[in-house]
């Protein structure tokens, strides 16, 4: 199976002090391993190191550590597929289209990168977003 990995289920599988944490990296170790291929975008890259240095925790995320969360735990396990300009031109349209507006154009630069690949799965902890954008015979579904 094909897994495309959201921002929002990678950084708690990286950061123990996050209540899903466990879920999201069983998720992660299940879905990048055996006959599973994990796959994130280069933007996922940035949203999780813009999201691990600015987590409001206890013991707060520095960036080496976040650095290091990304390229150690992270590239480690999945596959990076790089976006290009049509990608963006893309999830530009695709939001409009449908009148939305703000972060959601982060989540079509996922989605896009999904279809693109193609993968069987999406995994978020932002469903209403994801199922808003339609991805095409892709299923949208919590770690």
């Amino acid at each position: 199976m094909r897994v495309l990995f959201d921002t929002s289920v990678l950084v708690p599988a990286v950061v123990d002090q996050l209540a899903n944490h466990e879920a999201a990296l069983n998720a992660l170790v299940s879905y990048t391993a055996g006959d599973h291929a994990g796959y994130c975008s280069t933007h996922a890259l940035a949203e999780c190191y813009a999201t691990l240095t600015a987590l409001p925790l206890p013991r707060r995320v520095q960036p080496v550590e976040a650095r290091r969360l990304v390229e150690e735990s992270l590239l480690a396990r999945l596959t990076v597929v790089p976006l290009i300009e049509a990608d963006y031109l893309d999830a530009i349209r695709r939001v409009s289209h449908d009148g939305l507006s703000s972060g959601v154009v982060y989540d079509a630069l996922h989605v896009r990168c999904a279809e693109r690949i193609p993968v069987d799965r999406i995994l978020t902890c932002n469903l209403p977003d994801f199922e808003r954008l339609r991805p095409a015979g892709i299923v949208v579904m919590g770690p």
